[in-house]
C-alpha cells in the first residue's frame, strides 16, 4: 500500500511539473512543422506593444493556427505559445 502511494505521488508530481513548464519543446516542434516562418520573420516575435500578457500571446497563436488550418488542439496552441514566450516574449504566465 505504501509503495503504491509513493508511485502515485511521484506520478502526480511529474505530471504537475510537465504542466507547469508547458511544452516549449513540443511547441517548437509544432511551430517548425507548421512552417510558421514562411509567414513570419524574427522581427514579428520581438516583445511589442501588441502583446501584453501570455493570454494575448496564446490568443494570437490560436488565431494564426486557425488562419493557416494547422489543426492544432488547444494544448498544441498552448505549447507553441509557451515556446514563443520562452524564446522571444518572456511574459509572465
Amino acid at each position: 500500500m505504501r509503495k503504491m502511494a509513493k508511485i502515485t505521488l511521484l506520478t502526480v508530481t511529474l505530471l504537475s511539473a510537465t504542466a507547469a513548464f508547458g511544452g516549449a519543446e513540443e511547441g517548437k516542434e509544432m511551430f517548425d512543422e507548421a512552417k510558421c516562418m514562411e509567414c513570419h520573420n524574427s522581427e514579428d516575435f520581438k516583445a511589442s506593444k501588441k502583446v501584453k500578457d501570455f493570454h494575448q500571446l496564446e490568443a494570437r497563436v490560436d488565431a494564426c493556427q486557425r488562419n493557416s488550418d494547422a489543426g492544432w488542439f488547444d494544448e498544441d496552441t498552448h505549447d507553441v505559445a509557451t515556446y514563443l514566450n520562452k524564446a522571444h516574449y518572456h511574459l509572465k504566465k
